[in-house]
Parts: structure tokens; C-alpha cells; sequence
């Protein structure tokens, strides 16, 4: 396999939307008041992607050193597991990406001060710290609620915050949605796992309270954000546009309800992962014409 496409699968790309999207919205919210700076914008964007690939590569290292991927799994490949990348040349990229992610967050740091340096700083320490440590999050059940808030309401937030050096009450208001659709792919990923995360002491949501449980939370962190569109709509008529979400989250919610195939949650993932672009961009457009 090429270099190149190694890479990219453990990057894992369509993991990148979370990242994206609270940028967008936030910067977004700060430009309809008149507030951007493009390279803030930019710098932003890099960090913040930064951190997730970084955040990926800790997991696809880690994952393999304590035993949760192995060569039964049903998701997408992973490079250390399946022998494409070194153990030892996974370690050194892992730290590699975590300096890059300083280095870009240095800039948003000297715009933002102390608030943005402990968030860059904190969110460095999560990369590993997600499966790696003393508490490792997705090993504690604790995954979806780190996906929820970091995806969400803070990182919305602290975009809007480098744009403006404010905050905003329906910035925060709208990062519950997007967290709610960040966590809903990490819930999809935890229910095809459940088998391998039952034999490797992973104790995700859905090892501890069964799938019935997975498929739960994920038809409500699909609904939520329907119901965020709706309470801000009273003082934004247009962004009831949103709702159109609705028309494919259905469909990506109905196949999940009824299918059990971990290799075609696969394919449910991604599409959760489009779910919150779709989401975002039209949230976004009903914003700037309201």
C-alpha cells in the first residue's frame, strides 16, 4: 500500500468533520457580527485538526499496545494493528503530531492568551489521554461525554471566543447539537466494537448498558439537534431551514435501529460523520440570512 494512503487511513479523514464544524459555526457566529480574521480562521482550522489526527494516531498506537485491535475487527483497518506502520514509527509520529498541534496552537495562544493556552494545552493532554494514562477516557465509559463537550460547546466557543474575545449564550446553545452529532458517530463506532471491547476491558457506554442502550443514545444525540434548531428559531425564524437535517438523519437512523452488521455500521459511521456537515451547513446559511 502507498505511504500516502497509509497515512490518510490513520489520520482517518472521516473523523475530521467534528473538527470542522464547530469552527465553522463559531467563526460564522462571529462573522454575522462582524467579526474575522482570516488567519485566525486558518490557524484555527489547523489546530483544531491538528489535535484530532493527533488524537488518532495516540488511539490507533494505543488501541494495539493494550490489546483492542486486533486482526478480528470489524472497522476500518488500523496501520499499527495490521502491521503497515511500526510500532516504535507510530510512537515517534504520535509525538510528532503532538508538537505540530503546539506549534499551530502557539499563534491562536499569543491572540488569544491565558483561556486559549490552557485550552490548547488541555486538549494536547486529551489527544493521549483519550485512550492512554491512568483514566483513559474511552477506557472508563467516558468517551461520549468528552466527545460531547470538546466537540461541542467548547470548541464552538473558543472559536467564536479567538474571533471576537467575547462569548456567546447561543454559540454555546448551538455546540450542544454539534457535540450531540460528534458523540453520535463515536456511539455508532461503539456499537460495532462491542464484541472486541467486551475481550479488552474497554468499558464504553455500550459494553456497560448493552446495544439496545447504543441505539438510544444515538437516535437522541440525533434528535437533539432538531431541537436546538427549534429553540433558537424564536428569535432566528430561518434557521428552522436546519430541520431539513432531518430528511437524511431519518434514514441514517432507521438503518442503524434495524441493522446489526458491524461491517455495514461501517458505512452508517461515515454517513453520521456527513450527517453533522450537513447539519452545519445549514445551520450556518440559515444564521447569515436570518
Amino acid at each position: 500500500m502507498h505511504a500516502v494512503k497509509i497515512w490518510l487511513l490513520a489520520a482517518r479523514p472521516k473523523t475530521l468533520f467534528a473538527v470542522v464544524c464547530p469552527v465553522l459555526v463559531g467563526t460564522t457566529i462571529a462573522f454575522s457580527l462582524g467579526h474575522f480574521n482570516p488567519w485566525i480562521f486558518a490557524f484555527t482550522l489547523l489546530t483544531g485538526l491538528a489535535i484530532q489526527i493527533s488524537t488518532n494516531f495516540c488511539n490507533d498506537y494505543f488501541d494495539f499496545i493494550k490489546g483492542a485491535d486486533t486482526k478480528n475487527r470489524k472497522g476500518p483497518l488500523r496501520v499499527t494493528q495490521s502491521g503497515l506502520v511500526p510500532v516504535h514509527t507510530m510512537k515517534k509520529v504520535c509525538v510528532v503530531s503532538l508538537l505540530a498541534t503546539a506549534l499551530f496552537g502557539i499563534v491562536l495562544i499569543w491572540h488569544g492568551g491565558w483561556i486559549i493556552a490552557l485550552l490548547v494545552a488541555l486538549s494536547i493532554l486529551l489527544a493521549v489521554g483519550y485512550t492512554a494514562g491512568p483514566v483513559p477516557l474511552a477506557y472508563k465509559g467516558l468517551g461520549d461525554l468528552f466527545v460531547f463537550v470538546a466537540f461541542g460547546p467548547v470548541a464552538c466557543l473558543g472559536c467564536y471566543y479567538l474571533q471576537t474575545a467575547n462569548i456567546n449564550l447561543e454559540c454555546n446553545i448551538v455546540g450542544l447539537a454539534l457535540g450531540s452529532l460528534s458523540t453520535a458517530i463515536l456511539a455508532v463506532n461503539n456499537i460495532r466494537d462491542i464484541e472486541e471491547d467486551q475481550k479488552s476491558g474497554k468499558k464504553t457506554l455500550v459494553v456497560r448498558f448493552g446495544i439496545v442502550f447504543g441505539k438510544m443514545e444515538y437516535v437522541i444525540l440525533l434528535l437533539i439537534p432538531s431541537i436546538i434548531s427549534l429553540l433558537l428559531s424564536v428569535q432566528r425564524p430561518l434557521l428552522l431551514l436546519s430541520l431539513l437535517y432531518l430528511i437524511p438523519a431519518t434514514i441514517v437512523m432507521t438503518n442503524v435501529i434495524y441493522n446489526n452488521n458491524p461491517y455495514k455500521l461501517n458505512g452508517y459511521l461515515a454517513k453520521t460523520g456527513i450527517l453533522l456537515f450537513i447539519y452545519t451547513t445549514l445551520f450556518c446559511v440559515g444564521w447569515l440570512l436570518s
